[in-house]
């Protein structure tokens, strides 16, 4: 997630930017399935998944902030 927002802050152009926020959105978004998952089956333990996503889901919001951020019109 992180490396998605990085690399599309060092690409330069504001496009290129909200198009990696958005990338960053979807490997939150993955992250959050898998870790579901893990729960599901036993992988991890609830109180550790809890914690693990509360962490996404504020990084999720955080990255959805920035992306409204980014669509305003610019004064």
């Amino acid at each position: 997630v992180v490396a998605s927002i990085v690399e599309g802050y060092a690409l330069g152009t504001t496009p290129q930017f909200r198009r990696h926020l958005r990338i960053a959105m979807g490997s939150a978004a993955e992250v959050e399935c898998l870790l579901d998952l893990a729960e599901d089956v036993a992988y991890l333990p609830t109180d550790v998944c809890a914690v693990l996503l509360e962490a996404v889901g504020e990084t999720m919001r955080v990255t959805f902030g920035l992306i409204r951020k980014m669509q305003r019109p610019r004064r």
